[in-house]
């Protein structure tokens, strides 16, 4: 478990080395907001020929606090972001690199107690006109207390700038930590109800080398609640069976339903949607 953590950790050291350079000037960003627990801003690169904008909500906790995934776990907040009308831009997609789990044996929360940039695609209504990008970011930044903070920001972006090879380089290592799609290697093999058809039994394939005993998964419900921590059936060298029940006693059949699967194998992370037979 600990050297799946390292190993991620030191890929996003390598990307917040990144994220604390100056950017040059043709990104665009907007100020650092803070709050008691950390700060946030937002980075665009400029419009593409058919008005697509690429960025990232950057967000940089404070030491011995944590911020949340898009799925919280037990409690939190996710990161949420909605834009102002009239900037002749819409959000497209918000993405999430593979969080850690924090695990008590109590609660079970998914998030980053690190820097850590949250990829992000912008659509301009009319294509090859500036736009104005006015946005308010909603995340929860928690330690011994939580606190919601919600920040105001503005940017301004232009089919006139050309971005440089060091702004798109930062953009595109945000999206190198998000998490891979399902592979020949990588995969999940099955999924099937329980007897009681509360819960599902997972076929897991997993890298060569991975360590399936310190394999860990996170199991999303249809109502976008995870199920409960996974109970290992089998680890073995490329392979693991693992358990997954609702939360709380749930009783609603799972059998038919779809579920969201991250898995978290080394210094890989797979992300897929299944559905339970």
């Amino acid at each position: 478990m600990m050297k799946r953590f390292t190993t991620l950790i030191n890929r996003f050291i390598l990307v917040s080395a990144l994220a604390a350079l100056p950017l040059p000037a043709l990104a665009a960003s907007s100020d650092w907001i803070g709050t008691k627990g950390g700060k946030l801003r937002l980075v665009a690169l400029p419009p593409d020929a058919g008005g697509t904008i690429r960025g990232f909500v950057e967000i940089a906790p404070d030491d011995g606090w944590h911020t949340y995934w898009k799925v919280p776990g037990s409690g939190g907040i996710p990161p949420q972001i909605t834009l102002k009308d009239g900037g002749n831009v819409r959000l497209e997609t918000l993405d999430f690199p593979a969080p850690r789990v924090f695990d008590d044996g109590k609660l079970r929360d998914f998030g980053y107690d690190a820097r850590v940039m949250l990829p992000l695609t912008l659509k301009q209504e009319k294509p090859g006109e500036l736009s104005q990008v006015d946005a308010s970011i909603f995340i929860g930044l928690c330690a011994d207390i939580c606190v919601p903070f919600q920040a105001e920001v503005s940017l301004r972006v232009s089919p006139d700038d050309k971005p440089k090879p060091a702004e798109a380089a930062l953009v595109n290592a945000a999206n190198a930590l998000l998490p891979e799609a399902p592979s020949a290697d990588f995969a999940v093999e099955d999924a099937r109800a329980t007897e009681d058809g509360q819960g599902a039994v997972l076929k897991l394939r997993l890298p060569a080398g991975t360590d399936a005993a310190a394999t860990d998964l996170v199991i999303v419900a249809p109502d976008g609640q995870p199920l409960g921590r996974p109970k290992r059936l089998t680890t073995e060298q490329g392979a693991l069976v693992a358990e997954v029940r609702q939360p709380g006693g749930g009783t609603a059949p799972l059998a038919g339903k779809s579920l969201d699967v991250l898995v978290l194998a080394g210094s890989r992370a797979m992300e897929t949607t299944v559905t339970v037979k």
